[in-house]
């Protein structure tokens, strides 16, 4: 045994305590306490984590951890990592939420090598015990991996391991979308028409003629709620000789202009028809047609579309139209719209340019989601190998194709 290294039993007032005392790599001594008597600690099970902190010692030149709480490394961090990787307002503002209220007052006054799984795990349960969505509390743990990661890195280190990364994560269930058919969509354009009629004149009805318009450029278009309240009508031409086009260059995101979160979501997209007739129509008769007027606004106040209030009229225009199933007014929206395309045929490259795709990854979700079996390229490949033998497949008995009849076909 190393000079110096040694188990130590401290008889405390909330009983027997465990710790063991060594040198780190820079020769600094440590003393670590690992844990009661009644918690499972002994002399024997001392014993091996001594062992363990000496070998991690002379291996993997361990060091003293120093220390730190977690609220105050936290805040170190928000300090720095945002700007260190250059991240979107938005998202920086969402890490900044997740830190401060829900991080910080579970874990704030602890040290961050006392966090440990345990900890966390239990944080976890009690987050599913509040019905915390599986997909947010992995978000909040996603954030605290970040952090420790960081902590890990610093010399010396501020704790000996990310506890996140063997966390037992709640399992997020399926993705379920709302995709409407074009049936529907239809249905929904005619209810909209109704329901504005339906009213005199006035604000409530060019609310209504808005949101019909902001309906149809979800379909169409596939923007994200950002992209559609963000969109200028400088970003709208309708009057190109070769064909209306619509550029997404800004987005309005937790309450403020930004621009789009990557640089595949900064795009130009071709318009159709039926599209550019209905914002041509748009154009003509609100009251905020400026080139720096946002397309969907307050129809009094020019003020940024409120999607609350989008989202009341759409699901009074779904249950005029006989769509039963609940629908995210934005999200469901664009997954329809990508669907529909690529049912339609379009290619994969130009679905992931349209969509605004980092990753061919996530634009494959919805050619799956479509049925798209890629017919044409399939047929080809059949034509292919089956050169050679008898393409009267009804009724006929395929004859056998010799070795040789393969050599022009391959």
């Amino acid at each position: 045994m190393p000079d110096g290294a040694c188990v130590i039993r401290y008889d405390g007032a909330r009983g027997v305590v465990w710790k063991v005392k060594y040198r780190d790599a820079d020769g600094r001594q440590v003393k670590e306490t690992l844990g009661r008597a009644s918690d499972g600690w002994s002399k024997r099970k001392a014993d091996a984590a001594l062992r363990a902190r000496l070998t991690d010692v002379a291996r993997n030149g361990l060091r003293k951890i120093e220390p730190a709480t977690f609220a105050s490394f936290a805040e170190e961090w928000l300090d720095t990592y945002p700007d260190a990787k250059g991240l979107k307002r938005s998202t920086r503002e969402g890490y900044e939420m997740i830190v401060r209220n829900h991080l910080v007052p579970a874990f704030g006054t602890l040290r961050l090598d006392a966090v440990t799984v345990e900890r966390l795990d239990a944080w976890v349960a009690e987050q599913r015990r509040k019905k915390v969505e599986p997909r947010t509390v992995n978000r909040r743990l996603n954030v605290a991996h970040l952090i420790f990661q960081a902590a890990l890195r610093r010399r010396p280190p501020l704790c000996r391991e990310n506890p996140v990364a063997l966390v037992d994560r709640p399992k997020e269930p399926r993705r379920r979308w709302t995709i409407l058919s074009p049936q529907e969509v239809a249905a929904v354009d005619r209810a909209f028409v109704e329901l504005a009629a339906s009213v005199e004149g006035g604000e409530e009805r060019r609310w209504r003629e808005q949101a019909r318009v902001v309906f149809l450029t979800v379909m169409y278009a596939g923007l994200r709620r950002g992209e559609v309240m963000g969109l200028r009508w400088r970003d709208v031409d309708l009057a190109d000789p070769d064909g209306a086009r619509l550029r997404v260059r800004e987005t309005f995101v937790r309450g403020a202009s930004d621009t789009p979160k990557s640089e595949k979501g900064e795009r130009t997209m071709a318009l159709g028809k039926r599209l550019s007739e209905e914002l041509w129509q748009h154009r003509r008769v609100t009251a905020f047609a400026g080139d720096d007027d946002l397309v969907f606004c307050h129809p009094s106040k020019g003020t940024p579309l409120d999607p609350k209030r989008y989202a009341v009229t759409l699901r009074a225009a779904l249950a005029a139209g006989k769509v039963e199933r609940p629908m995210r007014p934005f999200h469901d929206g664009r997954h329809t719209s990508i669907t529909n395309a690529a049912a339609a045929g379009m290619s994969p490259a130009a679905l992931m340019a349209r969509a605004g795709h980092s990753d061919f990854t996530t634009t494959q979700l919805y050619i799956d989601l479509a049925g798209e079996t890629f017919r044409d390229e399939t047929e080809l490949l059949e034509r292919r190998l089956a050169a050679g033998t008898s393409t009267e497949f009804e009724g006929t008995p395929r004859r056998r194709a010799s070795p040789d009849s393969f050599k022009t076909g391959l």
